[in-house]
């Protein structure tokens, strides 16, 4: 997956605040880019579901919550936001306390999306959502 050019990047300790803190940064940054307002709850509800997987399964292996980063672009009449942290990656979980619908509804709510595994553990996930 090739990088964006990253406008503003926002680093955040994967806790519960920070779903809330990251969905208001990425909205004030989608309002400040005139982002149309029938783009926003879709927005508002990605980077939620987007950061609530990481609070809930990145770091599930540490007594100690990890950090994950928001990174906002608009490129070509797109909005990029990008949600990376360093934790264990997606991998199978028996005992998820999710139910399991992130990722699909990133799916349904965003124009794309992707995610890859990064090197050294951790997983990288881009939205696009077209402005046009």
């Amino acid at each position: 997956m090739d990088g964006f050019g990253v406008n503003t990047a926002y680093r955040f300790c994967a806790s519960s605040r920070a779903v809330r803190d990251a969905r208001r940064a990425a909205l004030a940054f989608a309002r400040e880019h005139a982002v149309p307002d029938g783009k926003l709850d879709a927005i508002a509800l990605a980077v939620s579901e987007a950061t609530t997987n990481v609070v809930l399964h990145a770091y599930r292996d540490r007594d100690a919550p990890g950090t994950f980063t928001l990174e906002l672009d608009i490129e070509a009449g797109r909005l990029l936001i990008d949600v990376r942290d360093d934790g264990v990656g997606m991998s199978p979980r028996d005992d998820s306390p999710g139910m399991g619908f992130g990722l699909p509804l990133i799916a349904r709510v965003a124009d794309g999306h992707g995610f890859v595994a990064t090197e050294g553990g951790g997983t990288w996930l881009a939205m696009r959502f077209d402005l046009d």
